[in-house]
């Protein structure tokens, strides 16, 4: 039995409207932000600073959301550059969220003398929790066509296909990512190992699903992402992703190593 196609895009409490998307993204973004301000508080780092750090993720995953949202159509938008202000056609693609969001933090980190890749490890797990959030959103407006399906739970779109919810696959997905990652915290915290595997671990994680459940989306139509030969934008990123996070994990690896054997 199919599920029946939904469109959640907005509901209102009296007077006020509140939009679906823009609200779960919102609430994501403050439940991370509170995981983080949490876990600052118990390895004693300075709350200001996090405060500091929130707002400069913010800002740049908000920039690098919208930037490589229009870039996947680059023709169009070096035509006509105030496009980036006009919302009207599509709003923000996660990836620069998060790739713009990591080089504002990274920035930030730095100018304030900051351990990168401790703050980076006490924040992988909110950024798993604050997507699987955000996702739902995603979810409620259904603006992801996934491929079609015979699966039972697919979604019975208005054009009589029943589709993947791939939306609901992510957040399934990042839910479980957040409970391995929140697991591990306290094992590497007892080995005082702030060596980014916990973000690193996050990063993988991520460009893993993501690239395989983009299989499972509609490859064609207005709600498709654009595709370049055998992959879509996101499943490029995602091997570029892996990639990195595998790279800097067998770089930093033997460092780890002797840094924490017990001849030291």
């Amino acid at each position: 039995m199919a599920i029946p196609y939904f469109e959640i895009t907005h509901f209102s409490l009296g007077p006020v409207k509140f939009y679906t998307w823009g609200l779960l993204v919102g609430l994501g973004f403050a439940t991370g932000y509170l995981l983080l301000l949490y876990q600052a508080k118990k390895n004693d780092i300075s709350l200001n600073k996090i405060v500091g750090l929130a707002l400069t993720i913010f800002l740049g995953a908000a920039l690098g959301g919208r930037l490589f949202f229009l870039l996947q159509a680059p023709a169009r938008f070096l035509a006509d550059l105030t496009l980036f202000w006009h919302f009207s056609q599509g709003g923000l693609m996660i990836y620069g969220g998060i790739i713009g969001g990591l080089a504002a933090g990274w920035l930030f980190i730095k100018s304030v003398k900051m351990n990168f890749w401790q703050i980076a490890d006490l924040a992988a797990p909110a950024l798993a929790l604050g997507i699987a959030i955000g996702r739902v959103g995603c979810f409620l407006i259904n603006d992801h066509a996934g491929a079609a399906t015979s699966l039972p739970w697919g979604i019975l779109w208005s054009d009589g296909i029943m589709r993947h919810p791939v939306a609901l696959y992510e957040i399934l997905a990042m839910a479980g990512v957040f409970t391995l990652l929140w697991s591990l915290r306290e094992s590497i915290s007892r080995q005082r190992q702030r060596d980014g595997s916990i973000f690193l671990l996050f990063l993988f994680s991520y460009a893993v699903i993501r690239f395989f459940l983009d299989f499972l989306r509609e490859e064609q139509g207005a709600l498709a992402d654009p595709r370049f030969w055998i992959f879509s934008t996101s499943q490029w990123i995602s091997i570029f992703l892996m990639i990195f996070a595998f790279i800097i994990w067998a770089v930093k690896k033997p460092r780890l190593s002797n840094r924490y054997s017990p001849d030291h």
